[in-house]
């Protein structure tokens, strides 16, 4: 083997990847929820404020990460 060249990884099972994805953003949703209801039952709000800021924050941090790891994949 040349030293230019990288070994090749392993390539996993798509299906395993994408149902991985699929888990990792259930709980990324299910920290927001919970820490949003947390944070406002403690300072006292009726309407879900923090729930829903945290959800949309949370779910953008992971579509963020998912893209990076989707077009690391790529390269």
């Amino acid at each position: 083997m040349s030293p230019n060249k990288k070994p090749k990884k392993p390539e996993m099972n798509p299906a395993l990847k994408y149902s991985g994805m699929a888990m990792s953003m259930a709980v990324t949703v299910a920290i927001g929820v919970f820490l949003g209801k947390w944070i406002d039952k403690k300072l006292g709000y009726e309407d879900p404020v923090f729930t829903l800021i945290l959800v949309v924050l949370f779910l953008t941090a992971f579509m963020i990460a998912l893209v990076r790891s989707i077009s690391q994949d790529k390269s």
